[in-house]
């Protein structure tokens, strides 16, 4: 068992913390004149992960993890740090694949199918090593998928820490929604006050809410800057502001870095700059996720074959409006709809559903071509390939498939990876 949060905390201190001078300073062609937003995306990241580590030495203080299903506002609320831990794997897979393939590894050690979704393996493996946050306390529901549903059970029995079970509604409607809400108002907030011993206060769960709401405008700004031809900011800064937004909606942080990346999109297209190095020939939608260890994928798509990646099934949760703050009602109605749009909560509900919901991206986007992943560990996906392939033949729509597992390179290797890519630009695109 190592030292809690020491892997973290080196990576963050050794690697990220230098990295933001030398992307704000020295950032290497064609992309320097987006250093500062690059520098200013890793310095928001260490800065969270700080704040854990310091509320992981203050006996006042508890670290919420929390999964997908869930946003951060509630726990912020209560003075809690705050950690997803579905974003956990990604914070490793850029920075170091040996740990990744080390936490996987110790998971199947202790027992857990190899076919169980990687993300998931990654969480009970950092657990069994000891690097999850002590102070901790565990709040999970029941979307997205198996894989949630089979860890958190597991992580409840070997790791001493609160755990609460929260039910997300196969639905996608007002009705589902309340049914939700009123699970973070009668099971939530109670869990909450006593894992903390702190009393829910009302103005400050307004305040957290509001500052969410201003890094929600800014999210929202910067994905509708994506729908101009050709899109600004190259496909690395497309990817990072919702990753941001549901690890820090309600720190000032978030707001503040979202803000400049918002400000500087929009400056591009009010100034007709959003020309980036490389000619967009192509718009693509990525559907499902992308490979988190292949750092400079997209922007190597951009300049071998002007394919730029506009949206993806990370950039889900911009579609709907700030959270009303009127009353507590309405701001866990506003909680719960954020939480149900998470990235992977889509997955919960029918494929006809999930396929729609692509399209009309595919749509809003001006996309002409779809990259789907099979993630290996996602039943749902895996099994909606059949449709999606009909309904993107029907309307002709150029698809590519790719099996892989997004976490782990052992699967499918970034070669092969940029290979059926590659064959897919030069054969079918061409």
């Amino acid at each position: 068992m190592g030292t809690s949060f020491q892997r973290t905390m080196e990576v963050t201190q050794g690697f990220l913390k230098p990295m933001i001078d030398v992307f704000r300073d020295e950032m290497p062609a064609p992309f320097e004149h987006l250093g500062h937003l690059y520098s200013a995306a890793v310095a928001e990241n260490v800065e969270r992960y700080e704040g854990i580590a310091e509320a992981m030495n203050d006996s006042s203080r508890k670290v919420a993890l929390f999964e997908f299903g869930l946003v951060p506002q509630p726990f912020l609320a209560f003075g809690c740090a705050t950690l997803c831990l579905e974003t956990y794997p990604l914070f490793f897979t850029r920075t170091n694949m040996e740990t990744v393939y080390e936490f996987i590894e110790a998971a199947e050690s202790a027992g857990v199918s190899s076919e169980t979704c990687s993300t998931d393996r990654f969480i009970i493996g950092a657990a069994a090593k000891g690097e999850l946050p002590d102070n901790s306390f565990f709040v999970t529901s029941s979307a997205p998928c198996d894989g949630t549903r089979i860890a958190y059970p597991i992580l409840e029995r070997m790791y001493p820490a609160p755990m609460l079970y929260l039910d997300a509604p196969f639905r996608y409607d007002l009705e589902a929604v309340r049914y939700y809400a009123e699970q973070l108002k009668e099971e939530l907030l109670p869990f909450l006050e006593k894992v903390t011993g702190r009393r829910f206060d009302l103005d400050r769960f307004r305040e957290v809410v509001e500052e969410s709401n201003r890094a929600y405008e800014n999210l929202v700004n910067l994905h509708d800057t994506y729908k101009v031809l050709p899109a600004p900011h190259n496909g690395f800064l497309r990817l990072i502001p919702f990753l941001i937004y549901i690890s820090g909606a309600g720190l000032p942080g978030t707001t503040r870095t979202l803000g400049l990346l918002s400000e500087d999109a929009t400056q591009r297209v009010r100034e007709g700059r959003t020309q980036g190095p490389f000619e967009e020939k192509h718009r693509a939608l990525w559907v499902h996720v992308a490979p988190t260890f292949d750092v400079e994928l997209f922007e190597w798509m951009e300049e071998q074959f002007g394919a730029m990646v506009v949206s993806n099934s990370v950039s889900s949760s911009a579609i709907l409006e700030p959270i009303d703050t009127t009353s507590l009602e309405s701001m866990l109605e506003g909680i719960a709809w954020q939480g149900l749009d998470m990235t992977m909560s889509i997955m919960r509900y029918d494929t006809e559903k999930l396929i729609q919901f692509s399209l009309n991206t595919y749509e809003d986007y001006r996309c002409d071509c779809m990259i789907v992943t099979q993630h290996v560990g996602c039943n749902s996906i895996c099994g909606a390939q059949g449709m999606i392939r009909k309904v993107c033949r029907d309307r002709d729509i150029p698809v590519l498939f790719i099996e892989h597992d997004y976490n782990d390179d052992r699967i499918l290797s970034k070669e092969l990876l940029r290979s059926q890519i590659e064959d897919f630009f030069t054969t079918v695109m061409a």
